[in-house]
């Protein structure tokens, strides 16, 4: 992968700022394709992985877009500053590929332990209990209104009633608690959607609502990341519980993903604005941005431009971006001190003051320190990413199954931007306490009756 970016970059075109990242993104597809290939051979349940996932997102984030016409750039981006921007983003890609193999291969012993199967009527509880707490929030922002909810849901984007402000207290904490449980909802549906003799028909049924709604809010938001990570835990969790799976089911799979996510990145740019309802009711003739092609958010671009502006224009923000997120998930209202924002945000860096830009990981480490800071980055994330998938060691429990694909959620979101890696890593980090207690249970018998099974 590393050997065929570089020689990417050895052939990008001298000028035109749309040829350079397009020739980029054709690169980057073939290296890190080729390699996906290779370790193919594996299985298909071994591309299910936290670096492979993590990989993905950085790609479609940034280079995707470059496969359909974006003349635009030309007018904003010189040639100079987009070799600079897809400079960065390589030496992100390859702290990735990297770092996810510096991390230490576990013993087999290390996950065995991790065995706590759930029953299907335990899971099916854990699921209705994942759900309630959601969609309680929406429901007393409506005054318990389900029609209501629904009108809302699709209103124009950060238009409804349950929307935190710009500082937090305990009832947006409590919200924010709930939006993170939401994240579970796809993975544990998979699970179940994967073994449906396990269940009844009403089971099945409740499951399956549930996730249509989730994903129906998720896409009627018009947050994009929020509903790819939605579809990506979903598929992930299904294909890993899903027995026998082939290769031929597992393309179908993949390829009707991948043209969910191709649509909804399309139209829910095209309605976020003015909400899913006005956009029925006109007949899809509302005029979103970038019409006639696929947008994302242009973080090569933005990208491209922070490396003209740090440090000739602002010093480097050096740590301030580490420590920011490390602090971020602390809720305001334990600490209303809390810094709001990084001292220069992007959008202030490139005099674009009033509007929220991203520039994923890759970017947000050039402010720490240029190029450097961004291989230490990309090995830290992509270190985490392969230490993350020791949890695959052992995928027989639904538990474990949960635990690991809620790692995805992070991945994917730490390649959109690293301060929310802390915030992504709480439901992870809650099933972990959840199943490191049922161990600590488990191994003390003498606190049990002794006829009492250990499944849970």
């Amino acid at each position: 992968m590393c050997v065929g970016l570089g020689i990417t970059y050895l052939f990008l075109p001298e000028q035109g700022s749309v040829a350079i990242y397009h020739t980029a993104a054709v690169g980057a597809a073939l290296a890190i394709g080729v390699g996906i290939l290779v370790e193919a051979q594996m299985g298909i349940r071994s591309l299910i992985r936290t670096d492979l996932i993590a990989l993905a997102a950085l790609y479609g984030l940034t280079l995707v877009e470059f496969f359909f016409p974006q003349e635009e750039i030309d007018l904003t981006v010189g040639a100079q500053t987009a070799t600079q921007g897809v400079e960065a983003l390589f030496i992100g890609f390859v702290g990735l590929i990297i770092g996810r193999n510096l991390a230490p291969t576990p013993r087999p012993a290390a996950t065995s332990a991790m065995h706590l199967q759930l029953s299907p009527r335990t899971l099916f509880r854990l699921y209705l209990l994942l759900l309630s707490p959601g969609y309680l929030i929406m429901l007393m922002a409506v005054s318990f209104d389900p029609v209501e909810l629904v009108n809302q849901m699709l209103g124009p984007r950060f238009s409804q009633p349950w929307q935190r402000g710009q500082l937090g207290g305990w009832f947006e904490l409590v919200g924010e608690l709930s939006a993170l449980l939401l994240y579970l909802v796809p993975a544990v549906a998979g699970t179940v959607l994967a073994n449906r003799q396990q269940y009844t028909v009403s089971q099945i049924t409740i499951v399956g609502l549930g996730l249509v709604f989730t994903l129906f809010f998720g896409f009627s938001s018009g947050t994009r990341n929020v509903f790819a990570v939605y579809l990506v835990l979903f598929v992930g969790s299904y294909v890993i519980f899903k027995p026998d799976i082939g290769w031929r089911y597992a393309a179908c799979l993949a390829c009707l993903t991948a043209a969910i996510l191709y649509l909804s990145a399309y139209y829910m740019l095209q309605f976020r604005q003015v909400g899913l309802a006005y956009y029925f009711e006109s007949g899809g003739m509302v005029a979103g941005p970038a019409e006639n092609t696929l947008f994302i958010d242009n973080d090569l671009a933005v990208i491209s431009k922070l490396t003209n502006i740090f440090p000739d224009t602002i010093q480097y923000l050096g740590l301030e971006v580490a420590y920011y997120a490390i602090v971020h998930p602390v809720p305001r209202a334990l600490w209303p001190d809390k810094p709001e924002h990084l001292s220069i945000e992007i959008a202030d860096a490139l005099d674009q003051h009033g509007v929220t830009l991203s520039a994923t990981f890759v970017g947000e480490a050039y402010m720490m320190g240029g190029y450097l800071a961004i291989l230490v980055v990309g090995l830290v994330l992509g270190w985490l990413c392969g230490w993350w998938n020791r949890f695959a060691g052992d995928l027989r429990s639904n538990l474990n199954v949960a635990l690991y694909v809620s790692g995805f959620f992070a991945a994917m979101l730490a390649m959109r931007s690293m301060v929310w890696l802390t915030t992504a890593m709480l439901p992870s980090l809650a099933i972990w306490l959840y199943v490191r207690t049922r161990q600590r249970n488990l191994q003390f018998p003498a606190t049990r009756s002794y006829d009492q099974s250990p499944s849970v």
